[in-house]
């Protein structure tokens, strides 16, 4: 599992899912672990997918200040997976609460950085 040291030097693990263009993906929750995303229905036989394990969930490390867990300070964290894969610019595809910190990265002064594919929330329905 590969890691990077993020925003205070918290240690953030992703998980990477098949081959081709990378897809960043963030998961829901808040505050749950990516694994629960697989291979998004097939979509890992397309795309790379890079599953992030935000500060503090799954294989991530929790941060030493929990002030950090604001989303401001998590966008920072992609912003620090996005310059660790060399990438200059980025897919993203977010899930259900993983949609705020998209809303975030597509603003200005993100924009040059990140470009925002897609984004995916839950399914609302049922009775």
């Amino acid at each position: 599992m590969p890691t990077l040291s993020a925003y205070g030097t918290t240690r953030l693990a992703y998980h990477l899912v098949g081959e081709g263009e990378p897809l960043i993906c963030l998961p829901g929750g808040p505050m749950r672990a990516s694994t629960y995303l697989g291979e998004l229905g097939g979509l890992g036989a397309a795309r790379q997918l890079v599953l992030l394990d935000l500060r503090g969930t799954g294989d991530s490390a929790e941060p030493g200040d929990p002030a950090t867990y604001r989303c401001d300070r998590l966008v920072d964290d992609v912003e620090a997976l996005r310059e660790h894969l060399g990438l200059h610019r980025i897919d993203l595809l977010a899930h259900s609460a993983g949609v705020n910190l998209a809303r975030i990265l597509f603003r200005p002064g993100h924009l040059d950085a990140a470009y925002v594919q897609g984004l995916v929330t839950h399914a609302l329905g049922g009775q």
